[in-house]
């Protein structure tokens, strides 16, 4: 084999060893928390978390017209799991603390840990529900920012590194709010 060839043949196989890691980064999924206006399949939000961050998402309950609000953390596989739920009084659709649950009592709210895990959440935002989700710092007004009787969706789905993360929300936002 002539030295011409010889090197020729060295950059190929030179080339394809160091091409295919790079090449497979193209392909790596990262899991990014997605907020959906899900009646007109619009993203709000994409941002790009890891398994144990968390978010917090809050509301004016319609019936005790208290202030709900979840902390959810972000799961390995992509899961959602209720860390605690604290609200002033009990009503619909709210946990209802009794004995032997994780729960406290302080300053007239009870705050409920929990352990459930849920693919999504699903929430109709109106401008009494008062929707407000916070996420990496950015505080998202949903209730105001949306018509009322808007479909939310909000879940963790594995994306292409290279696929943007925070859109209108951020410009709209600003950064670090």
């Amino acid at each position: 084999m002539s030295g011409r060839s010889r090197w020729l043949w060295r950059a190929l196989v030179g080339g394809a060893i160091l091409g295919l890691p790079a090449g497979a980064l193209l392909f790596v999924r990262v899991p990014v928390l997605t907020v959906l206006d899900a009646k007109v399949n619009r993203q709000l939000l994409a941002v790009q978390v890891r398994a144990g961050e968390s978010f917090v998402l809050s509301y004016r309950h319609s019936v005790t017209q208290g202030r709900v609000s979840g902390t959810f953390e972000v799961e390995g596989d992509g899961a959602l799991w209720v860390r605690e739920t604290t609200f002033s009084s009990p009503g619909p659709g709210l946990p209802e603390p009794r004995p032997g649950d994780a729960y406290e009592l302080a300053a007239g709210v009870i705050l409920q840990r929990s352990g459930e895990r849920v693919p999504e959440l699903s929430v109709f935002v109106h401008p009494f529900t008062d929707h407000t989700l916070v996420v990496k710092g950015l505080t998202l007004a949903l209730s105001k920012e949306l018509p009322p009787g808007s479909l939310v969706k909000i879940r963790v789905e594995g994306r292409f590194w290279w696929e943007p993360r925070l859109e209108t929300w951020r410009r709209k936002l600003g950064a670090g709010r």
